[in-house]
């Protein structure tokens, strides 16, 4: 008869050892930190780069959808204006609203990114720290700082499922979900 074989214990660290462990805990933070910090140096150019350009247009098309609709006023005042032309222009002004209103995309996009580079400098200052890095309570500070610069509610409980634990799939497929629900207040972020 086969008897199943015993499961090794774990070995224990040896005195020799200790020093091994520390380097290496050592090289795999120095690491993580300065992958984190590559990240933040995307994130921060890509945010440079698209806030001086969208700055300029969303300026652009504030400026442009004020003069037509001045213009909108003057020509629906006039009778002797065309109705064709009263109709372009309520449709032109439609469209540069649209527009105005993919700006507050960027806006949005900008302001994740932002949280993303937060977030990574918190935790970058906490991995460099062996004391801290160590600590729960300063890992449970990184994520309440973190939870609290969001603005939207949706965005704190998918927060809260991927620190349960939950798969980051269906963390954001909650989030899709509230995204998507009607809702009767209106968030401002």
């Amino acid at each position: 008869m086969n008897k199943p074989q015993e499961q090794a214990e774990p070995s224990m660290i040896q005195e020799g050892d200790e020093e091994l462990c520390t380097m290496v805990s050592w090289l795999h933070v120095h690491e993580t930190v300065k992958m984190i910090l590559v990240s933040m140096a995307q994130i921060e150019l890509t945010l440079s780069d698209g806030d001086h350009n969208v700055t300029g247009l969303g300026e652009y098309f504030t400026l442009m959808a004020a003069h037509l609709r001045q213009m909108n006023s003057f020509l629906e005042n006039n009778p002797a204006t065309p109705q064709a032309v009263k109709t372009h222009g309520k449709v032109l002004e439609a469209q540069i609203d649209q527009g105005i209103m993919a700006f507050q995309f960027y806006d949005r996009l900008s302001q994740r990114l932002e949280h993303v580079v937060h977030g990574l400098e918190l935790t970058e200052k906490v991995l460099m720290d062996p004391v801290k890095r160590l600590n729960r309570h300063c890992w449970e500070d990184v994520q309440a700082e973190i939870k609290l610069s969001y603005s939207l509610e949706c965005e704190r409980k998918m927060f809260d499922l991927v620190l349960q634990g939950t798969p980051l799939a269906e963390a954001l497929a909650v989030y899709r979900n509230d995204q998507d629900a009607p809702k009767d207040d209106i968030e401002l972020f």
